[in-house]
């Protein structure tokens, strides 16, 4: 016969080591969180199926500028000359986002990376792009050589903002260790991806990263959007000293992305 002390016992236990909670079911097609520390993989959807990264890109041209600084061969002070492709292409008459810069112009490096990260600027990644490479052609080049030294073994990049493209496609898996390279490599510029608003040519645009506003501790990363890929996000947060990065792609609408978001992180924190 059980006495009623062990199921006494019983009960502190359990109340002392409640069980995990089961992982959440999410409407989007691609998703991916994980512990930044540790890299352990919280929650996965088809993690290492192909997708369009659509503006999410615009995280390996980043990257690719930033190191081209850390080496010494680039300055936030440099000018770079805004070509007529740049400006036309990258123009928000064009379908896509802009900063809206002139062609013909000189714009600094730092305004072109405040522009292509906050204001995920088309015209801004064609400008950096040309600035390093002499062209976006030659940029995607360098970009596909980048992914194989990240490690991002599963990718294949054709130009430096995320257009449209059957050779433009990523993993989350490759994503989410491109996120977590560029954080802990780059804490100098890292804050770019965290700042909310950004003003060039006297258009004030916001960050359409929505974890950002929500209170978790979001600091940072990119959002994409294009009509072959849905709706993304590479997103990191930071709660008591942890960090999670989080993927998710092919969501049907903003407010799913959002949505989708925030369910994730939160459940990520919630987990020990």
């Amino acid at each position: 016969m059980i006495s009623r002390r062990f199921l006494f016992a019983l009960a502190l236990l359990s109340l002392a080591a409640p069980a995990r909670a089961a992982a959440p079911q999410t409407s989007v097609p691609y998703a991916l969180l994980i512990d930044y520390d540790s890299g352990t993989v919280l929650f996965a959807k088809n993690a290492d199926a192909q997708m369009s990264p659509a503006s999410t890109t615009k995280i390996l041209t980043a990257e690719i500028v930033f190191r081209a600084i850390d080496e010494g061969r680039l300055k936030l002070d440099d000018p770079a000359p805004v070509s007529a492709r740049a400006a036309s292409e990258g123009d928000a008459e064009s379908g896509g986002s802009s900063m809206f810069v002139q062609a013909g112009s000189e714009v600094r490096v730092d305004d072109l990376l405040h522009g292509l990260i906050i204001a995920s600027g088309n015209d801004a990644a064609i400008a950096l792009s040309e600035k390093l490479a002499g062209s976006e052609e030659a940029f995607a080049v360098l970009m596909n050589t980048r992914a194989r030294e990240l490690g991002m073994s599963h990718s294949h990049f054709a130009n430096a903002w995320g257009r449209g493209d059957p050779r433009q496609s990523v993993t989350a898996r490759d994503m989410a260790r491109l996120a977590a390279y560029v954080i802990k490599t780059y804490p100098q510029f890292y804050p770019y991806f965290g700042q909310t608003q950004f003003t060039w040519n006297g258009v004030a645009q916001q960050n359409r990263n929505p974890l950002l506003t929500m209170g978790l501790g979001a600091d940072g990363m990119k959002t994409g959007h294009i009509a072959q890929s849905g709706y993304g996000l590479v997103g990191s947060a930071v709660q008591n000293g942890r960090r999670l990065i989080l993927v998710l792609n092919g969501a049907k609408s903003e407010d799913e992305r959002a949505r989708e978001a925030r369910k994730l992180i939160e459940w990520g924190f919630a987990q020990k």
